[in-house]
């Protein structure tokens, strides 16, 4: 007999995956079909779910709970807050209910349980990085989602986006898994995270505090996770790395992932013009934008860093 073999990714048959959707949702006949990039194994798993008069929805699988240290009241809690965006007028991408009223569900993979969602599809075309009026929109409405968080009230436990997430767990991998022979790139990797931290730790103790520099934040904004409907009006989608974290660390994920401090300026203004058209920020926040875009390079340098993970040892960690 052959003895069954640990698996650490597997990709679910998008048919198998439109049958479980038929049984739990009230769509009827679906077809459903991977379109998640495979070389991106580190990602979550999506599907395009079609239904037989053409209404389009997008299913996530998401990876193992031991990959971002998450369980099943994190995924709630993401569920929960789009479902509170989207009853606030705020335009997100939001969960679609099961037969049974909950958002959350879960298949058995060969490596485990793996969670999995239904989302309304985002329609449009993908925004440009050269278009003003678009990058205004995507500061005001980043804005509004923050101010209407304020009076979000959580039901389920998520880690939150502290220095501890940011900064110290990031760090601590990156020691056990960098060698000798980069020991150059290592230190000059702690001595910026040190700085950083040490910086955003000084704003916090200063006098001028912010009543809502924190709370629940997208925590990975970018121009491809949001679409422009052909009238202008904008969908933000993908928030599997939202949480409770400083708005202004928000705001520079934006910039990084979009590379905004080395475009032109005007196009940086129009983004920051729409921002604080809706929530000017602080000194204290402003302040804070420039640490935060280390650490959250120092975030993704920690994340990419994988002993035994799904990108391969040789990625970035040591052999």
């Amino acid at each position: 007999m052959m003895n069954h073999i640990r698996v650490a990714r597997s990709f679910i048959v998008g048919d198998a995956l439109g049958e479980v959707i038929e049984q739990e949702y009230d769509l009827g006949p679906v077809s459903c079909k991977l379109f998640s990039k495979m070389v991106r194994t580190q990602d979550n798993d999506h599907y395009l779910v079609r239904t037989a008069d053409g209404v389009k929805y997008v299913a996530r699988v998401y990876q193992l709970g031991k990959t971002l240290q998450r369980e099943e009241s994190d995924y709630l809690f993401e569920l929960d807050w789009l479902m509170f965006l989207k009853r606030n007028g705020l335009p997100v991408s939001y969960p679609v209910a099961r037969r049974d009223g909950r958002f959350l569900g879960s298949v058995n993979a060969p490596e485990g349980t793996r969670y999995y969602a239904l989302f309304s599809f985002a329609s449009g075309e993908a925004m440009s990085l050269t278009n003003e009026n678009q990058l205004y929109r995507c500061g005001a409405e980043m804005a509004r989602i923050h101010m209407a968080s304020n009076e979000y009230e959580p039901k389920y436990e998520r880690r939150p986006m502290n220095l501890e997430c940011l900064v110290d767990k990031p760090v601590e991998r990156i020691r056990q898994l960098w060698d000798e022979e980069r020991a150059d790139d290592l230190d000059l990797i702690l001595t910026s995270a040190a700085e950083a931290k040490e910086e955003i730790l000084a704003l916090l103790r200063n006098e001028e505090s912010t009543e809502d520099s924190w709370g629940p934040i997208g925590g990975d904004f970018h121009n491809a996770s949001v679409r422009f409907d052909q009238d202008g009006n904008p969908t933000f989608f993908n928030f599997d790395l939202c949480g409770y974290g400083w708005r202004a660390y928000d705001i520079a994920t934006f910039l990084l992932n979009t590379n905004l401090m080395h475009k032109p300026a005007e196009l940086s203004e129009a983004f920051f013009a729409g921002y604080y058209s809706v929530r000017p920020l602080s000194r204290n926040e402003h302040a804070a934008i420039s640490p935060f875009l280390t650490i959250r390079r120092v975030w993704l340098t920690g994340s990419f860093t994988i002993a035994d993970g799904l990108t391969g040892h040789t990625f970035i960690a040591s052999e």
